[in-house]
């Protein structure tokens, strides 16, 4: 084909018919020009295409994760309740209102020390931002509301953990003085949460004035203390970032919808 248009240029030049050589030399230019185009427009067909199949691809790893992260919120929602009643057991007994046992009490006291923080796990999107492939998603919307979800992670689990750590060191200080603070390393150690009370013989091996942490008038205040940090972080956790986990599921699965159309 090359070698066919070459002897029609050259017999057009050899019989100085310019004018129609050089329309061709146009023609031909023009040809080749679309032939461009045409390739080109080929190309970016399929890089779309691969791209939006990478899309999809991401879009369903982000649903399995954020579905995750949501189950994570509703299990330590659930965690941090059973603590809050633990609490106000605690503070019914020390009101005198109620009566424990002392391998309850002491179990209870030493579990409600602890403070429950939500971290979230996206990997997906922790990748994407990192290799730079976050135009990958093209929904602007998507992307500021998950952007906006880990940023109040982060603010948030600042704010709490600074709260919770300093309510937690004032407690435990303040629980160490009736209660050796070897229980806790054994309750972890040996217990768990459907076998979560230490044994009577396994607590005469500790130190415990459950007398003195009563009649002491700052036992109760360090223990509502304690509820109340559980009472925010549930609120926090369940209601405002579960909210935003929420809004982003949903954003997912109309961007998922396009996909099938």
């Amino acid at each position: 084909m090359i070698k066919f248009f070459r002897k029609f240029r050259l017999k057009l030049l050899s019989e100085n018919k310019f004018s129609k050589y050089l329309i061709y030399a146009i023609g031909e230019i023009i040809l080749v020009v679309i032939g461009i185009l045409i390739a080109l427009q080929i190309n970016n067909w399929n890089e779309r295409k691969k791209n939006s199949k990478k899309e999809y691809y991401l879009l369903q790893q982000l649903q399995k994760e954020f579905e995750k992260d949501s189950s994570h919120i509703e299990t330590q929602a659930w965690l941090t309740n059973l603590k809050m009643q633990d609490g106000k057991r605690i503070r019914l007994f020390l009101e005198g209102k109620n009566n424990l046992r002392a391998d309850s009490l002491v179990s209870l006291l030493f579990y409600n020390s602890k403070a429950l923080l939500f971290n979230s796990s996206t990997p997906t999107y922790d990748e994407i931002i990192s290799s730079g492939n976050l135009s990958l998603i093209k929904s602007e919307n998507l992307k500021t509301k998950i952007s906006n979800y880990k940023s109040s992670i982060r603010a948030a689990n600042s704010f709490l953990f600074m709260e919770a750590h300093k309510h937690k060191e004032k407690y435990n200080a303040h629980l160490y003085k009736y209660f050796d603070a070897e229980i806790m390393a054994h309750l972890w150690k040996n217990y768990n949460r459907e076998n979560r009370i230490i044994s009577n013989k396994d607590l005469e091996h500790f130190k415990t004035d459950i007398e003195g942490f009563k009649n002491d008038s700052k036992s109760k205040y360090h223990v509502s203390t304690l509820i109340g940090v559980d009472a925010e972080l549930n609120f926090q956790y369940s209601e405002r970032i579960n909210m935003r986990i929420s809004e982003i599921l949903n954003d997912i699965r109309l961007e998922l919808k396009k996909f099938e159309n």
